[in-house]
């Protein structure tokens, strides 16, 4: 009678947060996997104790590597260790290669699969999470979907209407549950002032596999003029220094490029921008919640929503005046885009969508409570 809930990603670790939190409240048999799909494990740890989680049970130790080695890796450990222990259910966050490896090692060793992000779709079709996310909904015999178009996905896609709930987000729940924290917690030592900087994170291989759609993006930060932090990707920074724009970013002056943040720091910086600059589906909507623009580097985006309400804003062609145009339009709109963002509602959730998934898995799966919920 227990759960198992596996992660192997600093974004798999924030949806979860709120899930194991709820778990131990109640006193369930829950047991947690890190995949170590990351290979910045310390940047993991660091995710995990700022965020007072108890350590993983166990720790897979899976690495870098391509797609394919990757999930036949997790898929591999996995089997093996839900053989073992033969959990009720076991809970998959998001749609990494952590997830959908979890995914598959599980069903196929007959473990039911809850699948906590549901239903997101892109239109990407050779997006290697686009492949992942429907992959998993449709191998899950639960699906936890974060919002209304969520749903229809799935629906629209033949699931089964018995296996979709509407949750909403435990990204939200998070944001809310540690917005004190967040709006107290230490920012980079680098010179910027509240508003008047931008916050860019880049990791996809259609913006990063390229020397050439880099150096477009970089000639906007420089041509924008704004201010510019740049936590960068330990694989972003890889791709800079092999093709010698790394050197190259010393001479843009208004670019800082830091390490990757803990949470609470990340949330304060992107919540104090200006806006934001991404190809992240996750800083996307964190961007929405801390009610700050966004441009997105990419052709869709699988949170319709915040293009809906006008806080988001795509470049599907990367090239230097198309980004500036956006840079120029977000800057020059702030306040009324941050003001229809204030009066839009909340399409995540009221910020209780872990305690909605953990009832559900509890009835579900009969699963016996130790404690009573908060």
């Amino acid at each position: 009678m227990s759960l198992l809930l596996v992660f192997g990603t600093r974004p798999q670790i924030i949806k979860s947060v709120p899930v194991i939190r709820e778990c131990l409240t109640r006193g369930l048999n829950l047991t947690t996997v890190n995949t170590g799909q990351h290979y910045d494990f310390e940047m993991s740890k660091v995710f995990i104790e700022q965020l007072s989680l108890p350590d993983p049970h166990f720790s897979l130790g899976v690495g870098s590597g391509s797609h394919a080695q990757q999930t036949a890796k997790i898929m591999t450990k996995i089997e093996k260790l839900v053989v073992e222990l033969r959990p009720s259910v076991c809970v998959v966050p998001g749609d990494t290669n952590s997830a959908i490896g979890t995914a598959l090692g599980a069903v196929k060793a007959k473990i039911p699969v809850a699948h906590l992000e549901a239903g997101l779709r892109s239109r990407e079709e050779f997006m290697p999470e686009e492949i992942n996310r429907r992959l998993i909904d449709h191998c899950s015999q639960v699906l936890f979907a974060p919002t209304k178009n969520a749903v229809t996905n799935l629906s629209s896609e033949g699931i089964e209407r018995n296996k979709i709930f509407l949750t909403g987000d435990t990204m939200y729940d998070l944001f809310l549950s540690e917005s004190s924290k967040i709006l107290n917690a230490k920012l980079p030592e680098v010179p910027i002032k509240k508003g008047k900087y931008l916050v860019m994170t880049l990791h996809r291989e259609q913006n990063t596999s390229t020397p050439e759609t880099l150096r477009e993006i970089l000639s906007a930060i420089k041509e924008f003029g704004a201010t510019t932090v740049f936590p960068i990707h330990p694989r972003t920074k890889n791709v800079l220094r092999k093709s010698g724009l790394l050197k190259a970013t010393n001479h843009i002056e208004n670019l800082i490029l830091i390490d990757p943040l803990p949470y609470h720091s990340m949330m304060r910086l992107i919540k104090d921008s200006e806006f934001v600059i991404t190809d992240s589906g996750g800083i996307q909507k964190e961007a929405f919640m801390a009610a700050t623009p966004c441009l997105t580097l990419r052709e869709s985006t699988e949170w319709v929503e915040t293009i809906k309400l006008g806080a988001n804003v795509l470049v599907s062609s990367v090239d230097c005046r198309s980004v500036v145009r956006v840079m120029k339009y977000l800057s020059s709109n702030r306040k009324n885009i941050i003001h229809r963002i204030n009066r839009s509602g909340q399409p995540y959730g009221n910020g209780k969508a872990a305690k909605k998934v953990v009832d559900i898995l509890q009835n579900r799966y009969s699963l016996p409570s130790h404690a009573q919920p908060g």
